[in-house]
């Protein structure tokens, strides 16, 4: 009885034996368990690389080499196009594509011979300008004189004036002296000394006195009056001439006047003939014909309508990638950004771009200022001194392309924990050093 009871259970139950694990088993399964544990950890713990994410196409990095309409500059007929004007084809800068002529009949010729009429008007004008500008001058050299004759009869009368002045003295005293002498004859003639004939002779000297005095007197006045009249003459001589001279000067003005308005004309009708004799229409630039709108000779154009359209041929392309607002504040120029092309193998980790396969890599250059009215901002991405991006003829404009703007570095727990409380990434913790004195310039379009 003792010796069943102390037989192991294995051999006592044989079908438990049967059904129980391994050894080895539970060993390997506390190990996995264990190695579980320890990945989660280590998982928490591992660097994570946080991106803003982005897409966008391929486009040229300086604009006047990207996608170009050319319009009709006036309305017309297509008189003549270019050969192998086809869409695809490949076209140089100043390659004739089509030339347009004008719906008006011999409107050149017509806008040539309005041309020489106002060429004639503006002849006539500039000589009228030019003879009323001689009068001007000689309508003032002729006030001129007129006012210095004048000055000169008036100075004749101050000096006539001031002699008959200086006269006036020399009669009073006369006249008072013979005044003084009758007076005093006078008395003596009352008191019976003198006779009343000498009296009657003073008094006659008395009278002369007097007389002359009176006209001396009177030629003073004259002299003043005429003084006075010279100088009324005078303001009325300048008076006259000055009006000669302002007239001629308006009649100058308004020639002009017309000289001005005859050459605006003018250029306005050169600029129309112009835009005539530029209808013959040629390439901008070396490039490729992406759109071709005109088909047959004699097609009607309007003014404005599209004639064709080129992608000119570039050697500087650029990524243009459209970034949520919300990760745009965290994105500065010469940033990191790894680029996946469409119809390129790829397979892009964000949280671990050094494993990233098939993607390219480039650098920020420009943020636009401003949003595209939804919110979104446009970065441009130039490719960085490490990486070559695909050729011209796999990668050209207009290919559209995934982009990822490196940011700062945190651990995968902390990302986890940002994704599920949905803040936004982390700001690098040097953002100033890109935006200082030794931030990198931005490349200019040559």
């Amino acid at each position: 009885m003792s010796t069943v009871a102390a037989r192991p259970v294995n051999d006592r139950l044989p079908a438990l034996k049967l059904v129980q694990s391994s050894r080895k088993a539970a060993r390997l399964a506390k190990l996995l368990l264990v190695l579980l544990a320890l990945s989660v950890v280590a998982m928490i713990f591992a660097p994570w690389q946080q991106s803003a994410r982005g897409s966008g196409k391929v486009v040229a990095y300086v604009p006047q080499e990207r996608q170009q309409t050319v319009t009709s500059p006036v309305k017309g007929i297509a008189a003549r196009l270019g050969e192998g004007l086809v869409e695809g084809a490949k076209v140089k800068r100043g390659d004739f594509i089509v030339e347009i002529e004008p719906n008006a009949a011999n409107l050149v010729a017509q806008m040539q011979a309005s041309l020489g009429d106002l060429d004639t008007k503006l002849a006539t004008a500039q000589t009228k300008a030019e003879v009323y500008g001689q009068n001007v001058r000689a309508f003032a050299e002729a006030r001129d004189a007129a006012v210095a004759a004048a000055d000169q009869l008036i100075e004749a009368a101050r000096a006539k004036y001031d002699a008959k002045q200086r006269l006036v003295p020399g009669y009073e005293a006369k006249a008072l002296q013979a005044k003084q002498n009758y007076d005093r004859q006078q008395a003596l003639f009352l008191e019976g000394v003198r006779s009343a004939k000498e009296v009657e002779k003073l008094r006659k000297d008395l009278d002369v006195a007097e007389a002359e005095l009176q006209a001396a007197r009177l030629d003073m006045a004259a002299a003043e009056d005429e003084w006075e009249a010279k100088q009324n003459e005078r303001i009325q001589k300048e008076q006259e001439a000055q009006t000669k001279v302002d007239y001629a000067r308006a009649m100058q003005q308004d020639a002009l006047g017309q000289v001005a308005t005859i050459q605006k004309e003018r250029r306005a009708v050169e600029i129309k003939l112009s835009e005539l004799e530029r209808l013959k229409i040629y390439a901008p630039r070396d490039g490729t014909l992406f759109r071709v709108n005109i088909f047959e000779r004699g097609q009607q154009l309007k003014e404005g309508d599209p004639l064709f359209t080129i992608v000119p041929d570039t050697s500087e392309r650029a990524v243009e990638l459209w970034v949520s607002g919300n990760d745009t504040p965290l994105v500065s120029p010469g940033d990191h950004v790894r680029l996946q092309f469409e119809g390129w193998p790829a397979v892009q980790f964000a949280g671990w771009p050094s494993v990233a396969v098939g993607t390219f890599g480039g650098q920020v250059m420009t943020i636009d200022p401003t949003d595209d009215g939804t919110g979104a901002f446009r970065i441009l991405v130039q490719p960085d001194d490490q990486s070559d991006w695909p050729d011209e003829r796999y990668l050209r404009q207009g290919v559209r392309a995934n982009g990822w703007v490196m940011l700062s570095q945190v651990t995968l727990g902390y990302e986890i924990w940002r994704q599920l409380n949905g803040f936004p990434p982390s700001i690098s913790g040097q953002p100033d050093k890109k935006y200082g004195d030794d931030a990198k310039k931005v490349k200019l379009p040559k």
